[in-house]
């Protein structure tokens, strides 16, 4: 049985060692970029993949989004790593009535 073409989509992060954009996927998938985004979507929010940071100013000129020796480059997206994730409790954020006694 072959994998849904959203199961895909994650396991082209599983096996990546760099971030991947969005073209790159989607040509790979033979999908839209617009169908892709959505798959990806449902991942980011089941804490599967996160968006990579892009480099969109250097930080050393002070005008913020307009350095002219900066572009902004496409999103690019990672597997998210068990690191990354931050548990609710800690930050405290979880339900107080889903903590046992």
């Amino acid at each position: 049985m072959s994998q849904s073409t959203l199961r895909q989509v994650l396991t082209i992060f599983e096996t990546a060692v760099t971030p991947l954009s969005l073209p790159q996927i989607a040509r790979q998938l033979d999908v839209s970029p617009q169908r892709l985004e959505t798959m990806i979507q449902h991942w980011v929010r089941k804490g599967k993949i996160r968006e990579s940071g892009s480099l969109t100013e250097c930080g050393s000129c002070g005008q913020h989004g307009a350095c002219p020796f900066v572009m902004e480059m496409p999103r690019t997206y990672e597997l998210a790593r068990e690191t990354d994730v931050v548990s609710l409790h800690n930050i405290g954020l979880a339900c107080p009535q889903s903590s046992t006694k």
